[in-house]
């Protein structure tokens, strides 16, 4: 389980940056105003903000997975 944790840890840190990078584009005032005109560019900056929250508690799952210790029997 310990290897399936870091796995899934490093996965989860991987997308939340690539999700954070591609989020970035529509902070800028040119990204901002394709936001409230488009609807097609308001969803893939919604679907990224999904992307990089779904990546944080594949991420937290992993970190679970890893530093809590499996029962032995």
């Amino acid at each position: 389980m310990k290897r399936a944790g870091i796995i899934l840890l490093v996965l989860g840190l991987v997308g939340f940056v690539l999700a954070s990078s591609q989020r970035a584009g529509f902070d800028t005032v040119e990204g901002g105003i394709k936001s409230v005109f488009s609807s097609e560019e308001r969803s893939k900056k919604e679907g990224w903000e999904t992307a990089r929250w779904v990546s944080i508690g594949l991420a937290a799952l992993g970190l679970v997975l890893t530093v809590v210790p499996m029962r032995k029997t």
